[in-house]
C-alpha cells in the first residue's frame, strides 16, 4: 500500500480562508492555518474511490483504481483494486514502436511529473500562492493569480465561487525537465462536508510522445 502526503485536501480551506480574508481584512495567517487543518481533519473522517487513466497521444493506455482513506498520522493510504493496461504497442510519429523499457520510462515520466505538479496542493504552496498571489472579482467568482509559487517562472490561476469563496477550478504551468508541464484539477464540496478536488488532469510530453494522467474521485464516504 503506497502512502503519499495528503495535499488535494488543503489548497481548499487554504484558498477559502485566505479569500474571506483578503475580502475584510489583511491576511492573517493564523487565521489560514486553522481554515487549512479544519478541513484535513473533516476529510480524514472520509474514503472515496480513485480512477487514474494514463493516454498516449489520446490514446489510454492503462487504468488503475484505489480505494483511498487517511491513516492515523496524516497520510493517504491508496490500496489499488483494479489496474488494466493496453497490450497494444506505442508508435512514434515516425511509425517506429516503443520498446518495454522505453513505455516504461514514458509512464514513470509522467507519474513523475504528476506527483511534482501535486507540490501545488500542499500546505506550504498552497499558502504561498495566496499570500503572493493577486486577487481579481469578477461577477460570479474570484480569480488569484500567482508566479514563482513552486519553481521560477511557474503560474498558479485559482478561481473561486464568489458566493461561497469556495475553490472551483486550479490552473498550474511549470516546466519538469525541458518539457512544459500543466495541472488542471476542479473541485467540489460535499454535503455538510469538506472542499475536495473531483478530478484532475496533467499534461506533460516526453520525446515526443503527449502523455496525460487523469484522475476522477468519487464515492466519498464517512467512516
Amino acid at each position: 500500500m503506497r502512502r503519499i502526503i495528503a495535499g488535494f485536501v488543503f489548497v481548499a480551506a487554504a484558498v477559502t480562508a485566505a479569500v474571506n480574508l483578503c475580502a475584510q481584512e489583511p491576511l492573517n495567517l493564523d487565521e489560514l492555518a486553522l481554515g487549512v487543518k479544519r478541513n484535513q481533519e473533516s476529510l480524514k473522517d472520509y474514503s472515496w474511490e480513485s480512477r487514474v487513466t494514463f493516454a498516449v497521444n489520446g490514446v489510454q493506455k492503462r487504468v488503475d483504481e484505489f480505494r483511498i482513506r487517511y491513516d492515523n498520522s496524516g497520510f493517504l493510504e491508496r490500496l489499488q483494486t483494479s489496474s488494466t493496461v493496453d497490450k497494444h504497442k506505442i508508435r512514434r510519429a515516425d511509425g517506429k514502436k516503443l520498446s518495454k523499457d522505453e513505455r516504461e520510462a514514458a509512464h514513470d515520466f509522467a507519474v513523475e511529473v504528476k506527483s511534482q505538479l501535486d507540490g501545488y496542493l500542499s500546505p506550504l504552496f498552497a499558502e504561498k500562492a495566496v499570500k503572493t498571489g493577486t486577487l481579481t472579482a469578477n461577477e460570479d467568482t474570484y480569480l488569484l493569480r500567482a508566479r514563482n509559487v513552486v519553481k521560477e517562472g511557474d503560474e498558479v490561476e485559482l478561481t473561486l465561487v464568489r458566493a461561497t469563496r469556495l475553490p472551483l477550478t486550479l490552473h498550474a504551468v511549470s516546466t519538469v525537465g525541458d518539457s512544459p508541464v500543466t495541472l488542471d484539477v476542479r473541485f467540489e464540496t460535499l454535503d455538510y462536508g469538506p472542499s475536495h478536488p473531483v478530478s484532475s488532469v496533467t499534461r506533460s510530453t516526453w520525446q515526443g510522445l503527449e502523455l496525460t494522467i487523469t484522475t476522477a474521485n468519487s464515492n466519498y464516504v464517512k467512516r
